[in-house]
């Protein structure tokens, strides 16, 4: 097995997930590679259709036919230091590593916890299904964990259904149960998309000092390079099932290197830079058109068609270059940007 880099949690190399539709074939991941270092947060960021759920759902492997990957290696190093390839991992083993290993939060907790059982049952569960705990020693951790993620009353709440709790609370109560099993490496999949500023901002905060405080690595996927700024500490940027941009997250937003990442930013309202010279407000700027589907994408350059900074040469499809220190963009004009 190859070795991994001392200060590396998880090795994308090459990922390829397809998903075989018929006599079409949507390569929803082309050829991923990043890597994840310990303690750190890696932020994969795109808009809907990009690539980065089923790039996260590819290494919990718990893609739904006709997904499968299809190429590629997904390394990771274990608690224990043993260095395995996820993508080829049987699934009894698998399911050793999900949950207790790397852990995932789910974009929607209110369609991942289980409305017919308590909040508490359902942590006490996954803690009995990776622990040798008794059901009263899994329930004192199970408290434990709502505590840390500062649930108040967490004698009373273990024992509330899903349904019974506000969205920044049963989000919470998503966090209590992917760290319950203090994993190595956390998934956070929009985490905070469907909750207000506010608890967004609370959200954050919780899994920056988690992260101090457990020493986990996290992956956090995202559309919105606000949050990116506040908790990341490397981007990847996708687009199309591609990588198209990768950097420091202080080079990424000070340089930007690819037409699609500058389109991302100029998407984020901003009171300073919205304003005319005569203090009127200004309009957004959205990116024209939408993605295309992946199973039809254009010849060339999957961004051209949208991309104000086009030249011929963008029919010819770009790999990803050097832009600068650490930093790589899939664009062929990226010194002029």
């Amino acid at each position: 097995m190859t070795e991994l880099p001392d200060d590396t949690v998880l090795r994308v190399s090459d990922l390829r997930t397809h998903f075989e539709l018929g006599s079409r074939v949507a390569k929803s991941v082309d050829g991923v590679s990043f890597d994840v270092r310990r303690g750190e947060t890696l932020a994969v960021v795109g808009e809907s259709g990009s690539g980065k759920s089923v790039t996260s759902l590819s290494i919990m492997r718990l893609l739904s036919p006709p997904g499968r990957i299809v190429g590629g290696s997904i390394l990771y190093r274990t608690s224990q230091g043993q260095v395995i390839d996820i993508a080829t991992l049987p699934e009894r083993k698998m399911r050793a590593v999900r949950g207790r290993e790397i852990a995932m939060i789910f974009q929607e907790p209110m369609t991942s916890l289980n409305p017919l059982y308590t909040v508490g049952d359902q942590i006490v569960e996954m803690i009995r299904l990776h622990e040798p705990f008794s059901t009263a020693e899994a329930r004192q951790r199970a408290k434990r964990m709502l505590e840390l993620v500062e649930i108040p009353a967490a004698d009373r709440r273990l024992d509330e259904y899903p349904h019974q709790m506000s969205g920044g609370m049963r989000q919470r109560v998503m966090i209590a149960l992917a760290l319950s099993c203090n994993p190595n490496l956390l998934i956070a999949d929009e985490p905070t998309t469907a909750l207000d500023v506010t608890i967004q901002a609370q959200i954050l905060d919780l899994l920056r000092r988690l992260q101090h405080e457990i020493g986990m690595s996290i992956l956090f996927i995202t559309h919105n390079l606000g949050v990116v700024a506040e908790i990341a500490h490397d981007v990847v940027v996708m687009y199309t099932g591609r990588v198209v941009e990768k950097s420091p997250v202080a080079s990424l937003f000070a340089h930007q290197k690819h037409p699609y990442t500058r389109g991302l930013l100029a998407c984020i309202p901003n009171a300073s830079r919205d304003r005319g010279a005569a203090g009127e407000r200004l309009r957004l700027n959205p990116i024209p058109g939408n993605v295309p589907p992946v199973t039809a994408l254009p010849p060339g350059c999957s961004f051209a068609p949208r991309c104000s900074y086009r030249i011929p040469q963008c029919d010819e499809a770009p790999p990803l270059m050097a832009a600068g220190p650490s930093h790589l963009s899939r664009c062929w004009r990226h010194e002029d940007l």
